[in-house]
């Protein structure tokens, strides 16, 4: 399930791109951000994809050493536990991972450089030799030499990072979250998991989630102007043009869940566009996004515009 944080500061992204670049088309706005979230399927496809290459590059140093002129005792009777880890034989037969693969077209041909050097990397790290030394390994050893390689070498290995978001720009905001939400799918398998297991999908299959989404950027658009004519009459001697592009932009997605998401906490929203303005804007902007909010919200209640399903709030409460 994808965070409404995640959600928000996709939209905020999506808000400013389009501000910036004037299109008046708002259906092909709202599909343009949609295909931004749903695209990060296909990232995790790649980093799958990545894990399972170096995997193979693993096998094939195996048998290239046994070609070697003058081959070693170990060359000739490698120690082959890693490339014959069960999670990663789980993914290498699974039918959807398999299925996107071919869909993409990935082929890591020309950065196999890449993979190679952070293979070599991890076959110097402890974990990796503590791994390949123990007696014995069970499910859960494989499990976590598997995870360690993602969570130490590929999510902080730049050349790869740079080559992924070289595909897709938009995937560098989103790596971490899909780094983080790699590991805890890694981390959910299990033995008995078959060739079925579905990878995840964290937008399509969530109905909550692209309708948060896709109401909170046409309400905004729609009420653009309007949220002005508000903003103006709280900061009377502030010129509205000198006022920080982001800060209003993040005032008016706050304005809007404030009056059209019933069922999330005003605490929710605020703190949440508060976090935005420290991620996004400048040093100053959570002071004065807060401020201002705060004084907003109280216009919009002696007008009768917050009305929160006291009901809905608890089980919403998870999307926040």
């Amino acid at each position: 399930m994808l965070s409404r944080h995640f959600l928000r500061a996709k939209v905020l992204q999506a808000l400013y791109a389009n501000k910036i670049s004037e299109s008046t088309d708002l259906k092909a706005s709202i599909k343009e951000l949609t295909d931004s979230i749903s695209s990060i399927y296909n990232l995790e496809v790649y980093l799958y994809s990545a894990l399972l290459e170096i995997r193979d590059i693993a096998e094939n140093q195996i048998e290239e050493a046994k070609t070697k002129f003058l081959p070693t005792e170990e060359d000739l009777n490698p120690n082959t536990r890693f490339i014959n880890n069960e999670l990663l034989r789980q993914l290498s037969e699974n039918i959807e991972l398999k299925g996107a693969v071919k869909r993409l077209k990935i082929n890591w041909n020309a950065e196999k450089d890449i993979l190679r050097r952070m293979l070599n990397q991890f076959k110097n790290s402890d974990s990796y030799k503590e791994y390949m030394e123990k007696d014995s390994v069970d499910y859960e050893d494989d499990k976590q030499v598997v995870t360690r390689l993602f969570k130490n070498y590929m999510l902080k290995n730049e050349p790869f990072m740079d080559y992924l978001f070289g595909l897709q720009t938009s995937w560098e905001s989103d790596f971490q979250f899909v780094g983080l939400s790699f590991i805890k799918y890694l981390k959910d398998f299990s033995q008995d998991d078959t060739a079925a297991k579905p990878l995840p999908d964290f937008f399509y299959t969530d109905e909550h989630a692209r309708e948060f989404v896709e109401d909170l950027f046409s309400k905004i658009m729609t009420h653009f102007d309007e949220y002005d004519q508000m903003i103006k009459k709280r900061v009377e001697n502030w010129d509205m043009d000198r006022l920080a592009f982001l800060d209003m932009l993040i005032i008016k997605m706050g304005l809007v869940e404030l009056e059209y998401c019933p069922a999330i906490p005003v605490r929710v929203t605020m703190n949440e566009y508060i976090e935005l303005a420290k991620e996004f804007s400048t040093d100053r902007s959570k002071l004065f996004v807060n401020g201002l909010l705060d004084k907003l919200l109280v216009d919009m209640r002696s007008m009768g515009r917050i009305r929160k399903d006291e009901q809905g709030l608890e089980t919403m409460e998870e999307y926040s």
